[in-house]
């Protein structure tokens, strides 16, 4: 057999010289070779961001593993790109990262290949990648996954020893160096609230971070929770560039919007309109007011956040419709005080604009329809400078006229000869029909009102609307009181403190202590501490996951913290 190959190796060798000329060039055109081989290296090793390689590549190195075929260095690399890769053609087989049956060969692999110190930084920046890509928003709860992240921390270390010099990118990598730990993203979170400069960019190249990786989710999670910890006015200024990072961050656009509209209603602001906050969740969400649009606002924020919202609507337009829609006479003051008491209680308003406030194109006016448009509609059969103001308090619809002199209609939803959301409505056919559950006039005269003081007719108007059952009620009063304790939360305050960690327990106490839940505690026993929400409100969540807690897949209303 040596014989043979002598031969062959001989033939090849004449074949060479002929071709390419003397031996001597031969082995001068290796060299050079060698020498492309090594640059080729350093620059790879220089370089900031490794393509990556095709999916069909990875499937295809994925498939021969499964089929426990001997995988080449490459091969192997593909695999190691490819643990969180689902095959189209085996949509049952579970990822490798999934796979119990299959993962521990892997882990072998890369376990050897760090004992043996032969780990290179592409099998390095591979494993990066399947940690990353991995489709999970508590990727914590796959033991695999906690593996690999183990391998990805070790092997750094080996990749490192093996270089000579310290590379740029790897500076990146030992500054975000969390990103490989339980706390991965609080630093870029920290980084981002403070207005830091930071090497995200940098980070997502090397790190091989795709967009729709667990680890944006993190951040931002951190990012909000932080909200819950600033007082009002530090929270108040970092508005505007949260809006700005739910334009850059559309996948997290709702989580940004929620979270911004829970802590204002939290904060001392809440009966002030904040129109930027407001303008972009209507830009996003539509009206909480329109009925097709109520489940909208319902996944997002509760009751009470919605109702917020809607007293600011109802606040913009009754200013609106007493001061622009005034027509030819004098902004009415005492109709404008009177029904701001309600704003905070009514679940819609609407302006029905007369011909000469739809036609006008003075630069208010514009402005004014373009900001409100879809909550508009247009008022036909009166004269050309009548508006109309619609308002849904409880059960009632209130009409009242921007002219003078005009009485208030009230009826009764459901008896109304109007749809409130219709695009056009008649004066005599429908906000003055005969049908009305109230009539009154604005007489007599009110004068010296005042918070504590009503006067004139708006004592006639409260009497009438206490018979139908609405009553002034205070904004301050609207929000709802504390919830009471359940019997499992007080039962856990014996046990929280006494774990190892004190002052995140003191923390988890006053957060479970505030809201209604079921708490078990076994991790004396080796166990975990596990909260089961009421209510999985984004705010509670928020701070469930800024305290470490990890949500459950099969009870999305549990989380576990060990």
């Amino acid at each position: 057999m040596s014989q043979s190959l002598n031969k062959l190796s001989q033939r090849i060798a004449d074949s060479l010289s002929r071709r390419f000329g003397s031996e001597q060039r031969l082995m001068n055109d290796f060299s050079k070779l060698s020498q492309a081989s090594k640059a080729i290296e350093q620059q790879f090793e220089k370089a900031e961001k490794i393509p990556l390689p095709e999916k069909e590549k990875r499937l295809e190195a994925l498939r021969r593993f499964r089929l426990a075929k001997e995988l080449t260095a490459l091969e192997w690399r593909m695999v190691f790109y490819g643990l969180a890769d689902k095959d189209p053609l085996a949509p049952d087989v579970p990822t490798l990262l999934e796979d119990d049956e299959n993962f521990p060969k892997v882990d072998g692999k890369i376990s050897e290949m760090i004992e043996g110190k032969t780990l290179k930084r592409r099998e390095w920046a591979a494993l990066c990648s399947s940690y990353f890509a991995y489709q999970n928003d508590a990727p914590d709860l796959n033991p695999h996954w906690c593996v690999l992240r183990s391998h990805i921390s070790r092997g750094y270390q080996v990749v490192k020893a093996s270089l000579r010099r310290e590379k740029s990118w790897m500076k990146t990598i030992e500054f975000y160096h969390d990103i490989f730990t339980p706390h991965a993203g609080t630093l870029i979170a920290e980084q981002m609230a403070a207005g830091e400069k930071n090497s995200l960019g940098t980070l997502e190249k090397i790190a091989q971070i795709p967009e729709s990786s667990w680890l944006w989710k993190r951040i931002f999670t951190v990012l909000l929770a932080q909200l819950y910890e600033d007082n009002d006015e530090i929270f108040l200024n970092k508005i505007s560039w949260l809006l700005t990072q739910a334009t850059s961050w559309p996948r997290f656009r709702d989580d940004i919007i929620s979270a911004c509209l829970i802590r204002y209603h939290q904060s001392s602001y809440r009966d002030q309109p904040h129109t930027a906050l407001k303008q972009a969740a209507l830009d996003y969400w539509e009206s909480p007011q329109l009925k097709s649009q109520q489940n909208k606002w319902n996944q997002y924020v509760d009751e009470s956040v919605t109702a917020m919202v809607r007293s600011w609507l109802a606040k913009q337009d009754l200013t609106h419709f007493f001061e622009l829609l005034r027509g030819n006479g004098d902004v009415d003051q005492a109709r404008l005080f009177y029904w701001l008491r309600f704003a905070n209680q009514m679940g819609f308003t609407r302006i029905v604009m007369g011909n000469d406030a739809w036609h006008d194109r003075s630069t208010d006016f514009v402005k004014f329809r373009e900001d409100n448009k879809g909550r508009l509609s247009e008022l036909r059969g009166g004269r050309s400078f009548d508006n109309a103001m619609i308002m849904q308090i409880n059960d009632y619809l209130f009409v009242e006229f921007s002219g003078v002199g005009n009485a208030m209609y009230a009826y009764r939803i459901g008896k109304a000869p109007f749809n409130p959301e219709s695009r056009v409505l008649d004066i005599k056919m429908h906000l003055k029909d005969s049908s009305r559950e109230l009539w009154l006039r604005h007489s007599p005269r009110a004068e010296d009102y005042s918070k504590t003081r009503i006067t004139g007719w708006m004592q006639k108007y409260d009497d009438e609307l206490r018979r139908l059952g609405i009553t002034w009620i205070a904004e301050q009063n609207v929000e709802s009181t504390g919830k009471k304790q359940s019997v499992s939360t007080a039962t856990a305050q014996r046990h929280i403190i006494d774990i190892v960690n004190p002052v995140r327990d003191k923390s988890i106490q006053h957060l479970i202590n505030s809201m209604p839940c079921e708490v078990l505690d076994n991790r004396k026993r080796g166990g975990v501490l596990s909260v089961v929400v009421e209510k999985s409100e984004p705010a509670t969540v928020i701070q469930l996951l800024k305290l470490g807690f990890t949500p459950t897949n099969k009870d999305p209303r549990r989380y576990w913290i060990k």
